[in-house]
């Protein structure tokens, strides 16, 4: 082996053309991501429904590309089977235009799959058009005007002229039609998540039963983060039912709280919203057990709204804190002022107290 020798690197892209569409859900991606970490410890969400995983050196332990492209499809598979495109390059450039490219070899097959070879970027750009670069319309109308309509074309250029013409711009078209893509895979950092899970034996009859065990794992793993000093941002709610598939419940919270009583209580209320529509078509299951977990952690400060600053879009912020003190200090003890006739002749007439109740 030669002094200095390195081994090219490969990137592989996965693109999800139903996470694509406004309808796809980031929840199912994230999911991927999750499945796609037994793969390899670099992987990059480049946006919602596209993946860069890194599998340099995977070859001995896996096989060649095309058998470790059908491994990362078939772990996604497992979260949900949607349609993928997989692509791999030398860089990401390279990687994700071939995941562009890749066609599936049946109409009706799950996958497609497309690899430019090692160190043959060039070579396989050349004689693709120009429509594949990530250039704005003003750009393309130039290239069209100077007669260039291959990658090809642009690659053989000398820099300095298509800088000259195209600008910086122009420069890194060119490299990309060179095959050339000097940005690294940035890894994401997975997620830290903590769970906590309780059986019931005999099963659990309905919501009211699993309320109290709800509210211990609410309660253990908020004691597990204050003393990390951290808070979750969002608490995930699984049920395990009998003869019946898994349900489960997500909260979303505005800000990061350790609020046990609170969450338990939101999610005991997102839960029988629910099973209320479920129940309008079928029985209520027994509950056999229950899984809590917490995730999207950070700094628990308390952050207080200013009183008089108009704050386009944070109504359901403070209405979820309002919430909070109720559970706190008790009902009746927080109250709104309502302007509701302003034609009243007196002006303590125009304005009257409403309590502020739990929604």
């Amino acid at each position: 082996m030669e002094r200095g020798w390195r081994p090219v690197t490969r990137l592989l892209a996965l693109i999800w053309p139903a996470l694509r569409t406004p309808e796809g859900e980031q929840a199912v991606f994230d999911a991927m991501l999750d499945r796609l970490d037994d793969l390899s410890p670099r992987i990059e969400a480049v946006d919602r429904g596209v993946a860069l995983v890194d599998i340099t050196g995977l070859g001995p332990l896996l096989g060649d590309e095309r058998r470790i492209a059908a491994r990362a499809v078939a772990l996604t598979r497992g979260v949900a089977q949607l349609p993928v495109k997989a692509g791999v390059g030398d860089n990401r450039w390279l990687a994700v235009l071939a995941a562009r490219l890749a066609r599936p070899q049946r109409p009706d097959a799950p996958a497609a799959f497309l690899a430019i070879p090692a160190r043959g970027g060039a070579a396989a750009l050349a004689p693709l058009s120009l429509d594949l670069l990530p250039a704005d319309p003003v750009t393309r109308a130039r290239f069209a005007l100077f007669g260039l309509t291959e990658m090809g074309q642009l690659a053989t250029l000398p820099r300095s002229a298509v800088g000259a013409q195209f600008g910086d711009a122009g420069e890194r078209l060119q490299q990309l039609a060179r095959g050339q893509d000097p940005r690294p895979i940035i890894p994401r950092g997975r997620p830290e998540r903590h769970a906590a899970h309780a059986t019931f034996e005999p099963p659990a009859e309905g919501i009211t039963e699993i309320a109290l065990a709800l509210r211990r794992l609410t309660a253990e793993l908020c004691d597990v983060l204050r003393a990390r000093h951290l808070a979750p941002g969002r608490a995930t709610l699984s049920l395990r039912l009998e003869d019946a598939p898994r349900l489960r419940v997500e909260l979303a919270l505005p800000e990061p709280a350790l609020e046990p009583d609170w969450i338990a209580r939101l999610l005991i209320g997102r839960l029988e919203q629910v099973t209320r529509a479920r129940q309008a078509t079928e029985e209520e299951p027994r509950i056999v057990a229950i899984g809590l977990a917490f995730d999207r952690l950070a700094d628990p400060a308390a952050r207080q709204l200013p009183a008089f600053e108009a704050r386009v879009g944070r109504w359901e912020e403070l209405r979820w804190s309002l919430e909070r003190l109720t559970m706190r200090f008790g009902e009746g003890r927080l109250w709104r002022a309502v302007h509701d006739r302003p034609s009243a002749s007196l002006a303590e007439r125009q304005a009257r107290l409403t309590e502020i109740g739990p929604s």
